[in-house]
């Protein structure tokens, strides 16, 4: 469990002072895939690095593993001596963007390197490396140097010297941002089987939402140092309330062509009388498809559908559609009153007649 109270942190700079966290709190599970999304300049790898205390904060508490690395007493700011914090550090693996490996060192002898005060015999580092490196499926690499790595390669050998410690936690620092769409797939997905194979607790932050769709089970989102929303993903997905929130899944979604059509003038959202133009969401056993052709079934609309999208997020399914109602003012009514009362999300984008 990690579990973070009231962080914070200020850099002092030549001219200025920037609070890269303000009075951040979070709690992750054992065993959860949390991420952690904002732009750059958010905090969120500020956050990380806290969690580890590669970064001090000012004031705040932070527990991991049930080992209290920094702690408030009578409202003064305590940290975790050297030897106890080298101690909890081996719980806690961390992979980074850029890899960090050594580039004169062969596959082998990075992953090695983790164990060189470990105490383990030569037979055992061995052992182990070779059991990490085909965890990670690199046992053909052994020989290579990073040099002759590709990019996702690079990092599998980043994850396997992170695990050489049999960490409960690993840190994710942006370990994707810059591999190709391919080799992100294929990092996720070996996370994934880490978290399910070894309970690895995974804190990824990330600036793409689409990384947090495909294997986060929480997501917080950060903006100018602060948490601004936090939930399940689903939830997220389903429900976003802030603005920073929406643009991200906005950028995961085939709906948010909408706006440009509106900004564009597309003749395909020209409403006229008392049309109604509308974003639909469906959760989980809701079918977009039967609500539509019940709706004009029932009422005296037409519902012409302009955009839809449907995504499978933490295994559950939640789909969305721009559609346009078209009818009598009291028939749209009565129809959107009737989706409502089916828990379909219902946001008005436009509206011909002023409803």
């Amino acid at each position: 469990m990690i579990e973070i109270k009231n962080l914070n942190k200020t850099f002092s700079l030549k001219s200025s002072k920037v609070e890269a966290l303000k009075d951040v709190s979070l709690h992750i599970e054992d065993g959860q895939i949390y991420g952690v999304i904002g732009y750059s300049g958010a905090g969120k790898s500020t956050l990380v690095r806290c969690i580890n205390l590669l970064e001090c904060p000012d004031s705040g508490e932070i527990e991991v593993n049930g080992v209290k690395l920094t702690s408030m007493e009578n409202g003064q700011f305590k940290k975790i001596d050297d030897k106890n914090l080298n101690k909890a550090r081996k719980g806690i693996g961390m992979i980074f963007q850029l890899f960090n490996l050594l580039d004169r060192s062969t596959v082998y002898d990075n992953v090695a390197y983790s164990l060189k005060y470990s105490k383990k015999s030569k037979q055992e580092i061995d052992t182990k490396v070779r059991e990490l490196l085909k965890l990670v499926d690199l046992e053909d690499k052994i020989d290579a140097y990073p040099s002759q790595l590709s990019g996702g390669q690079k990092q599998r050998v980043a994850i396997a010297r992170a695990l050489a410690n049999n960490p409960k936690v690993l840190l994710s620092d942006e370990a994707t941002s810059a591999l190709d769409p391919e080799a992100t797939e294929s990092i996720l997905n070996l996370l994934k089987k880490l978290n399910k194979e070894l309970g690895l607790t995974i804190v990824l932050i990330t600036h793409e939402m689409s990384v947090i769709k495909s294997i986060c089970n929480r997501v917080a989102v950060m903006e100018n140092g602060e948490v601004v929303e936090e939930g399940d993903v689903y939830d997220i997905f389903a429900h976003p309330t802030k603005p920073i929130t929406k643009k991200f899944i906005g950028s995961v979604s085939s709906l948010s062509k909408i706006d440009k059509m509106l900004t564009d003038g597309s003749s395909l959202v020209q409403l006229t009388g008392d049309d109604l133009l509308v974003q639909l969401s469906f959760e989980d056993s809701c079918t977009g498809d039967a609500v539509i052709s019940d709706v004009s079934k029932r009422f005296d609309v037409k519902l012409n559908i302009i955009l839809a999208n449907v995504e499978v997020i933490d295994s559950r399914v939640l789909g969305g559609m721009v559609v346009i109602i078209n009818g009598q003012k009291d028939e749209i009514q009565k129809a959107t009153d009737y989706l409502k009362s089916l828990n379909v999300g219902i946001e008005v984008l436009s509206d011909a007649g002023n409803h």
